[in-house]
């Protein structure tokens, strides 16, 4: 009798097989051949289930998309400050796992400059996590965690800003990275809003 095979399973270990290439080795090296090696399987096993290697790289990003989607989903909706912190938080990358997506989410980022396949990938994340800012905003102007008046658009954007500079700092500094004080940042950001 044949193995049954989980292919939705096997699709993610072969896009964690492309991310352990891809932090050890870069981008450049992220291959259907080199993903089939770290994966411990054949270039035809890999291609029975991506056709190509683009097929793969946009897979794994949209591996990134989901799991980051997995965390918040259970946390919505927020209706307080410290919701919004707790939520604005998994966006950023505190700890190995995360810091690993978001090491692979900026390396295929860039890679999309070259890789047309990732461009809607690309575009849809930057949406989803402007969507999720203004989300997080609107659920501060509850009477008490915005200033009365201040501009929901503006305050978005500005919190957009700040995610993303943080998941910058804390990825490029590597080890120097300062989880604590990324979040001590957030915390101030958030507390400023209110004044």
């Amino acid at each position: 009798m044949p193995k049954l095979i989980d292919h939705a399973r096997r699709r993610e270990e072969l896009a964690e097989a492309a991310w352990r290439v891809l932090l050890r080795d870069g981008v450049g090296r992220v291959s259907v051949r080199s993903v089939a090696t770290e994966a411990g399987l054949t270039v035809s096993s890999l291609r029975h289930v991506f056709s190509s290697q683009d097929e793969l790289l946009a897979f794994s990003l949209q591996l990134v998309l989901d799991r980051v989607g997995r965390r918040v989903e259970p946390m919505l909706p927020v209706a307080d400050r410290r919701g919004v912190e707790a939520v604005a938080a998994q966006f950023l990358p505190l700890d190995p796992e995360r810091c690993a997506e978001m090491e692979v989410y900026l390396s295929l980022f860039m890679a999309a400059r070259a890789n047309p396949e990732l461009i809607p990938l690309r575009e849809e994340a930057q949406a989803a996590l402007r969507r999720s800012c203004r989300n997080l905003i609107g659920a501060l102007d509850n009477g008490s965690d915005l200033a009365p008046g201040a501009d929901l658009e503006l305050e978005a954007r500005r919190l957009h800003a700040l995610l993303d500079g943080l998941a910058m700092h804390l990825v490029f500094e590597g080890g120097d990275g300062d989880p604590d004080g990324a979040r001590r940042l957030l915390r101030a950001h958030l507390d400023s809003l209110a004044a």
